[in-house]
């Protein structure tokens, strides 16, 4: 590992399990999706505690997959249509808000929750429209949302809630996984999340007809794999079933390799997590001693030692710790440039927190979006935030310049 990335922002995770569960596929000649895909979405399904797990490509096509399926449905009408506006963060990941764009419905920026960072429900109220059909929520950066506010504020106004969880696997309120509140749920498996499969990502939903649905969606809208095949075999006898399609979809199916390999990191998930817990609380002890000019965001929710993370029940968890988000003080003795230099220098990478603002984005202002008429906590994130990586294994090398990059830090 050489100085520039002694810290990298995120670092593999894989070990000898992983490396041998990619060789059994191999070995099989099983490598479109199967058997190991099906056994993968049921541990997931179960681990979070939703009805029903999807498999696919990446967290990206499993946001696309949730708006395809509120647009269009293969018995019943869908819950939206072209021209719809949809509550999205300006704080947000582009493919979060990119298949509203692409599938005809208008997102609507509001801004966040600065001790959250999750959609703020007073800059939500402040832009409801009777076009306003649909919300986007994002569990950032690993802390769940306030969801008993959230809730009360769909079920008022009449409101769908989808929600990307892509960064927030392993994160709970009040006893329930992130993910699993709305009528669909999307999750990442990319390389620097929570668990990887390299790429990959899924859904989740409680709803079984909605589930054969995102089964068809993901698959060129075929027929195979749903529950109710039989019912349309019946119903178009003079059609191969083999080759039977129902409904529009895509191809953004997972591989048996990618599946093998997630059931690994599945198993590996809650001492990974503990991992997070643990290098969490040494970087905010770090700020508490050396950088007070500067905030890690959510670290409220941190306990007071390793050991009382260690004895935390999965459900307990409202912080997983996808990264490590700072704020620098308006009256910092140093600017925000200078702070990620001085990491930089010392081999740990940075990062903008997600995509700051993302109205304020070229991409953004191409398309028919509309917003709140302030932005003005993303704005503050935008020109004060930056993340680094908080990985579940720590070597020692990205230790030492973590400590090291504080220590200068310290002389400000």
């Amino acid at each position: 590992m050489n100085m520039k990335s002694r810290y990298p922002l995120a670092s593999t995770t894989f070990g000898p399990e992983e490396i041998e569960a990619a060789k059994s596929v191999l070995d099989s000649q099983q490598f479109t999706m199967g058997a190991r895909v099906h056994k993968f979405e049921g541990e997931f399904a179960q681990w979070l505690g939703a009805k029903h797990a999807l498999m696919v490509n990446s967290g990206s096509s499993a946001n696309l997959l949730m708006v395809e399926a509120m647009l269009r449905r293969s018995k019943t009408s869908g819950d939206w249509k072209a021209g719809d506006e949809v509550l999205v963060p300006a704080l947000a990941w582009p493919t979060t808000v990119w298949p509203l764009i692409q599938l005809g419905l208008v997102p609507v920026f509001v801004d966040v929750d600065p001790k959250t960072l999750a959609i703020d429900i007073e800059s939500a109220k402040s832009v409801l429209t009777p076009k306003t059909k649909g919300m986007m929520l994002i569990h950032v950066l690993g802390q769940a949302a306030e969801m008993t506010d959230i809730m009360k504020f769909c079920e008022t106004h009449g409101i769908q809630l989808l929600e990307d969880n892509c960064e927030s696997l392993g994160s709970f309120y009040k006893g329930q996984a992130t993910g699993t509140f709305g009528k669909m749920g999307s999750f990442s498996c990319f390389f620097s999340h929570h668990i990887s499969t390299m790429e990959g990502g899924m859904l989740t939903t409680n709803d079984s007809e909605l589930y054969d649905d995102l089964k068809s969606i993901r698959a060129h809208g075929w027929v195979r794999d749903r529950s109710d095949k039989d019912e349309w075999v019946k119903k178009y006898p003079e059609l191969d079933p083999r080759f039977m399609f129902i409904m529009a979809g895509y191809n953004v199916r997972p591989m048996e390799i990618q599946a093998a390999i997630g059931s690994v990191q599945l198993a590996k998930l809650d001492g990974m997590l503990e991992g997070r817990d643990r290098l969490a609380l040494h970087v905010q002890a770090l700020v508490e001693k050396n950088t007070p000019w500067m905030k890690l965001l959510g670290a409220g929710h941190l306990k007071k030692s390793a050991q009382e993370h260690s004895n935390t029940k999965r459900a307990e968890r409202r912080h997983s710790w996808m990264t490590l988000p700072f704020v620098v003080d308006p009256k910092s003795p140093i600017k925000l440039n200078e702070v990620k230099a001085i990491l930089e220098k010392h081999g740990v990478e940075t990062r903008p927190i997600i995509a700051g603002n993302l109205a304020k984005h070229p991409a953004a202002k191409t398309f028919n979006i509309r917003s709140a008429h302030s932005l003005s906590q993303c704005d503050e994130i935008l020109s004060r935030g930056f993340m680094i990586g908080c990985h579940p294994v720590l070597q020692p090398d990205s230790k030492n310049a973590l400590d090291e990059a504080f220590d200068e830090l310290a002389k400000f």
